[in-house]
């Protein structure tokens, strides 16, 4: 449609079209104009212009379709002639997956605000393709006066007596988990005792795969005893997930010794209390403020690590990058990101890069979704082949371990102090 104050261009509504993105351009003059129309209007996907069009004009029309999830493209060239709009160059549309090499010029929207040109990104996100390179796709700050459980679940079961034997039991307790001041909070707490009573979770517990050795824990051997921490752990699997992007977590690592804080991602198609589970670790530090491994290399909280987590044969397999600082990260607060792409893995702090990754990566070709929690030793975490045993107050190999940890409390549960919480300012995903 065209008169006196402008012009309209539309084009009929199906089923399965999503969004819809014009590019106009007069004379190919620059700037172009833009508009991004999100929903159908009486049918049609319409953009109205109030530009003045003249006789002899040409008006060159672009336009993406996203239509189920894929993105088509058309353009053509129209003469103004007598005001009439006459097509004297026609494209057929195409399903494309990437931008064009072909040179652009700067795009205004029909507010007149410059905006960067959307180049399609590769990130999916709950089985969706076509976004913006750059696009935020997830974001929580942590400003509302209570969690949002619409977004997080808690775990809830116990992490011991199992092949990693965590010394810790997971809870939504607002003992060991809250928001306050804009921030979310982490807490592992040292139980009272631990041969009182009896540990029975009952319909509160989360475990899916190993119900019967994580939501119990059968009593009948001097050893087995309650766990001698709770904590909390939360993810995104029912709300959350992507496969490829940027994933920023700004945090301030828990300081204690033998605390260990989950910042990673895992495959959606497995459970969080899953074993022997692939992880993208975004971050990680060792809570002990001293600690040295076998061959004397400082391995305390001063050391920073990320990267992927694969298993072969019950055996893990790390791909780590590591950065040594001279402080603890749990001293401040800090930037920690990850750039997953198809064919590398970027690890980052405070916008500087540590490290990249190349191997281990086609061991994650689907959705993975975000776990925060902070756990308590772990067989992987604190591997008897690189930590003294005389340091240690427990061994990965002994059925024990929980009772010695405990009986050892006086050596660790002093170093927690106020300092022993994860505090996470926010998170933020991005499209890549």
């Amino acid at each position: 449609m065209l008169n006196d104050r402008g012009f309209k261009v539309s084009i009929p509504d199906e089923m399965g079209m999503q969004r819809v993105f014009y590019m106009l351009q007069v004379d190919d003059k620059c700037p172009a104009h833009m508009d991004y129309i999100t929903q159908a209007t009486n049918g049609t996907w319409s953009s109205t212009q109030q530009i003045s069009l003249h006789n002899n004009d040409k008006l060159h029309i672009a336009l993406l379709v996203q239509y189920n999830d894929l993105i088509y493209e058309k353009s053509e060239t129209r003469v103004i002639l007598n005001t009439r709009l006459l097509t004297t160059q026609h494209r057929l549309s195409r399903n494309i997956s990437y931008p064009s090499n072909q040179e652009e010029c700067q795009v205004y929207l029909t507010s007149k605000t410059p905006i960067t040109t959307c180049k399609p990104a590769i990130s999916i996100v709950s089985n969706k393709q076509g976004t913006c390179q750059g696009e935020l796709l997830f974001e929580d700050n942590f400003s509302e006066a209570q969690l949002n459980r619409s977004v997080w679940t808690h775990d809830i079961r116990q992490r011991m007596y199992n092949v990693e034997e965590e010394l810790v039991a997971f809870d939504d307790s607002p003992r060991n988990s809250y928001v306050k001041d804009g921030y979310l909070y982490i807490v592992p707490t040292v139980a009272s005792e631990v041969n009182q009573g009896v540990y029975q979770l009952g319909d509160r517990c989360t475990a899916v795969e190993s119900p019967q050795l994580e939501c119990n824990i059968a009593r009948g051997s001097y050893y087995k005893i309650n766990p001698p921490v709770y904590s909390a752990q939360l993810h995104t699997r029912k709300t959350f997930s992507f496969k490829y992007g940027k994933i920023v977590v700004r945090a301030k690592l828990p300081i204690g010794d033998w605390l260990f804080p989950y910042v990673m991602l895992q495959p959606v198609s497995t459970h969080v209390e899953s074993h022997y589970v692939k992880q993208l670790r975004i971050a990680f530090a060792r809570g002990n403020s001293h600690l040295r491994s076998t061959q004397q290399e400082d391995i305390s909280g001063s050391r920073l690590y990320g990267g992927m987590v694969v298993w072969n044969h019950g055996r893990a397999v790390q791909f780590l990058k590591n950065r040594l600082n001279k402080n603890h990260y749990g001293n401040d607060f800090h930037n920690y990101t990850m750039i997953w792409q198809q064919d590398k893995l970027i690890l980052m702090v405070d916008e500087k890069i540590y490290g990249e990754l190349y191997d281990g990566l086609p061991f994650f070709n689907e959705k993975c979704f975000i776990i925060f929690g902070v756990t308590v030793g772990g067989f992987l975490n604190f591997d008897d082949e690189i930590v003294s045993n005389d340091v240690k107050p427990y061994k990965n190999s002994e059925p024990r371990a929980a009772l010695s940890f405990w009986l050892q409390r006086d050596t660790w549960a002093p170093t927690w102090e106020k300092s022993s919480a994860m505090i996470i300012d926010y998170v933020r995903v991005y499209a890549e």
